[in-house]
């Protein structure tokens, strides 16, 4: 009995529509074996249905109203064909059971399906943002630092706290896509990874370019706690440029990947 509840609840909705048709001909085929014995045949308005096609037709649509529980009363059955129409209603019940639990549970996954999309796509654009918001940071250290030529410790603070956020918003990108894929990139769409990689290269662009201006104002930066951020937030993104293999990127991808690669020499040589 487990084997066929199991082997229908694999079915799909289109396959146990087919079961119940198939029900449904061949019960209706049933009652006309059923009816070439006297006194079980079945009665159509007091006459009992013979062996013609008009009859046979009658039996298949007694066969379907049976099937679902409708019973409308003009055609009855009798002897041998009440224990077949029984049998009929328990197996009907069951089948149209399992296609309403179908159609549902297929509804339900569409849902969440739609959910995990949006869910998706918050986190991506979330990654993105915080990554943006850090840029920002640096960018009023630049345009500051252009302006009045001077270096303050507040900018020293604010540069220390920014690549910390760097780190720490690189660490949920690793994350998000290592968890989401098992440590492979393949399932994420070329326009997310694009999206995501072409933000991680404007970070470090924007890292590089502030360094590059604190040393030309003769500001000292290195600080053990700057290098060390720096360190991690560079092995990160080699991290997450080796959990695929570049060749089953697509082109674009992998030119921003080439880029992203020319920025990181450019940083690695600022921490030497």
């Amino acid at each position: 009995m487990n084997k066929w509840i199991k082997l229908l609840q694999e079915c799909t909705f289109v396959q146990l529509f087919y079961l119940w048709v198939l029900l449904g001909i061949g019960f209706g085929s049933v009652y006309y074996l059923v009816s070439l014995m006297p006194q079980n045949s079945l009665l159509s308005l007091g006459k009992p249905l013979t062996h013609g096609l008009f009859d046979f037709l009658n039996m298949i649509y007694f066969s379907f109203v049976t099937l679902t529980s409708t019973g409308y009363g003009d055609i009855v059955p009798l002897g041998i064909s009440k224990i077949v129409s029984i049998i009929e209603i328990v197996c009907g019940m069951i089948v149209f059971g399992f296609l309403i639990s179908k159609l549902v549970s297929t509804r339900q996954e569409k849902i969440i399906e739609q959910l995990y999309d949006v869910s998706f796509k918050e986190k991506v654009d979330k990654m993105r943002s915080m990554l943006y918001f850090y840029r920002t940071h640096l960018i009023r250290i630049v345009d500051r630092v252009k302006v009045t030529s001077l270096v303050r410790r507040s900018d020293l603070i604010k540069l220390e706290s920014s690549i910390d956020g760097f780190n720490s918003s690189l660490n949920n990108v690793r994350n998000f896509l290592i968890a989401e894929n098992r440590k492979s990139i393949i399932k994420v769409d070329d326009l997310t990874l694009n999206l995501l990689f072409n933000s991680i290269n404007s970070s470090v662009s924007k890292i590089t370019e502030t360094l590059k201006l604190f040393e030309d104002k003769k500001c000292i930066w290195k600080k053990k706690t700057i290098l060390k951020d720096l360190s991690n937030f560079i092995n990160c993104i080699k991290e997450l440029e080796g959990i695929q293999w570049k060749e089953e990127l697509k082109e674009d991808t992998k030119g921003i990947l080439r880029n992203l690669d020319e920025s990181l020499k450019q940083l690695e040589v600022l921490i030497k």
